[in-house]
């Protein structure tokens, strides 16, 4: 039995990745806003919330560092969860991940200056929401100081 199953606010941040690539992210490293949309079981759309993020070459190298919105709560991965089933192009994006508490299935598509992707995430043992995440992210110049 799980002491304190996550909450809602848990699974609305998602769970993110350890992960060695074989290639990084075909985006180019700089400031992005992203907008994301989330969507909580059958509960109305979120609001959207937007800010802005610098894409480093080192997080361009985990596609859970770039495709989440756990950015916006400091990027840790989770240790707990392993990417499988990628499919990374300079075009599309597609995977899952398999962590303690949930299973994420991401997929989407980007350019060299943007991305737009769906996240899906599964409570394990069927307590908690599902929860699904849209981020759109565009390039709007060099990374600030």
């Amino acid at each position: 039995m799980i002491p304190h199953p996550p909450s809602i606010a848990t699974f609305g941040v998602l769970l993110a990745a350890s992960f060695s690539p074989t290639a990084p992210v075909a985006l180019q490293p700089g400031e992005y806003q992203v907008t994301a949309v989330s969507i909580v079981s059958n509960a109305p759309k979120g609001k959207p919330d937007s800010t802005m993020r610098c894409l480093t070459a080192t997080e361009l190298a985990n596609p859970e560092a770039v495709f989440n919105n756990r950015f916006m709560a400091d990027f840790k991965p989770d240790a707990t969860c392993t990417i499988k089933n990628l499919d990374l192009t300079p075009s599309h994006v597609r995977y899952s991940t398999d962590c303690k508490y949930s299973t994420v299935d991401v997929t989407g598509t980007l350019t060299a200056t943007s991305y737009s992707v769906v996240r899906k995430a599964k409570p394990k043992g069927g307590s908690g929401p599902e929860v699904e995440t849209k981020l759109d992210g565009k390039r709007v110049g060099s990374c600030r100081g």
